[in-house]
């Protein structure tokens, strides 16, 4: 028979780190009198745990047949847990001492409870384009809704596009937010998933509709537009419109282009406007009774 006096426990449930979100596990090693391991089951060790309201919490106790037992049990509030690791007589089972190392206090982080966790900012929201970065964050809670004020939490963000997936990068803070980027590459609706451990956060999945931004790579000048100030001959400004000013912008490939319009503004200023067809360099000459204003003809390139 195993001595309590030498036999342990040890293991992760009995260590700092555990969480009230998830099982906690040990191992009872049974040791003979002289100190060597016990290879055999069929000891009497019983394990009673006690939560930080002082009510017992189920354990799960299993003889491996090798002279270790599997001890499983599962918190429920964030706290101290006692935990009382006894071996009983087998010829009188109510009698019992405790092994080695026990008792023992363990004391259990609150944990994140993804239902409970949030998401929010700009990124979730309409008004994002195309053609910018969407931000967002994530906000990790424990079961009562309090925020966590540390990271390590394995959040997952998946991002699915109109045409597949977004790439995303999460950054875990350090202080229970994670800061979450994603570049859409289409407009359209974008389907944000959020999971932490396979499990949705509050609110999961959001649906954000990306608005199509200017691209400069395919954004062109649609026309140009100049004004002529009507002068008399003695350089002062007319403010009454009439003079016979015309306009001719010649495009790079010589013919005339077509698409150009003067506007008398019967002020003594005229606007033209004239719409680039081709790439090139573009004459524009401007004449009062056929001869070319102070500046004409001059040269316009366009791209």
């Amino acid at each position: 028979m195993a001595s309590p006096f030498k036999s342990y426990a040890e293991g992760p449930g009995l260590q700092p780190g555990n969480k009230c979100t998830e099982p906690c596990h040990f191992t009872i090693h049974a040791v003979y009198p002289n100190g060597k391991p016990k290879k055999t089951g069929g000891d009497l060790f019983d394990v009673h745990v006690e939560d930080p309201n002082y009510d017992q919490v189920k354990t799960n106790v299993v003889d491996n047949g090798d002279g270790t037992w599997s001890v499983t049990y599962q918190p429920t509030d964030p706290g101290k847990y006692h935990i009382d690791v006894i071996q009983r007589n087998p010829s009188a089972p109510v009698l019992y001492d405790h092994i080695k190392n026990s008792p023992i206090d363990v004391l259990i982080d609150p944990g994140t409870v993804a239902e409970q966790c949030i998401a929010y900012g700009p990124g979730l929201e309409a008004g994002n384009l195309d053609t910018e970065p969407a931000h967002f964050t994530i906000e990790a809670r424990d079961k009562n809704g309090n925020r966590r004020r540390e990271g390590g939490d394995p959040f997952v963000v998946q991002v699915q596009g109109p045409t597949g997936p977004v790439p995303v990068d999460v950054v875990d803070n350090g202080d229970g937010t994670y800061s979450v980027t994603y570049k859409p590459e289409d407009a359209g609706r974008h389907d944000i998933a959020v999971t932490l451990e396979g499990k949705p956060i509050k609110g999961s999945t959001f649906k954000v509709d990306i608005k199509p931004g200017a691209w400069a790579g395919k954004t062109v000048i649609e026309h140009f537009i100049f004004s002529v100030k009507a002068h008399d001959k003695r350089g002062k400004p007319l403010t009454v419109g009439g003079a016979k000013i015309k306009c001719q912008v010649t495009k790079p490939d010589g013919s005339p282009c077509a698409k150009t319009k003067l506007q008398d503004n019967n002020n003594g200023t005229y606007t033209v406007t004239f719409y680039p067809e081709q790439s090139g360099n573009y004459k524009v000459s401007v004449t009062i009774d056929g001869k070319e204003i102070v500046g004409c003809p001059f040269t316009q390139h366009i791209s």
